[in-house]
C-alpha cells in the first residue's frame, strides 16, 4: 500500500531466519553429558582408590617384566617372590586381591 502523502511504496524488510533450536541442543547436550560424567568420576575418586590402582599397577608391571626373556629385560633384578611379595602386601593393606 503506498504511502498517502508521498505515494512511494514502503520497503519491506523480510523478518530473520529463525535460527534453529536443534543446533543449540545438538551440540549442547553432548558436552553436558560429557560434563556430567567427569563431575561424577571425580566424586567417585578417592585416595584410596587411587592408591590401589598404582599398587595393581605396579603389580602387572612386575609380572610383565618379570615374564621377559633376561636379555630383554629393563630391571634384571626383579624375580617372581618380588612380584609375590608385592601382592602379599597389597592383600595385607587392603584385604582383597589385587
Amino acid at each position: 500500500m503506498p504511502c498517502p502523502q508521498c505515494g512511494k511504496q514502503p520497503a519491506i524488510h523480510a523478518a530473520p531466519a529463525a535460527r534453529s533450536r536443534l543446533v543449540p541442543w545438538l551440540i549442547g547436550l553432548p558436552v553436558g553429558a560429557f560434563a556430567l560424567l567427569m563431575l561424577i568420576g571425580s566424586l567417585l575418586s578417592t585416595p584410596e582408590g587411587n592408591e590401589q590402582w598404582v599398587a595393581r599397577e605396579a603389580i602387572k608391571v612386575c609380572n610383565k617384566e618379570v615374564a621377559r626373556a633376561p636379555e630383554d629385560r629393563k630391571r634384571a633384578d626383579l624375580t617372581l617372590q618380588d612380584c609375590a611379595d608385592l601382592e602379599t602386601a597389597f592383600r595385607a593393606q587392603y584385604g582383597i586381591d589385587p
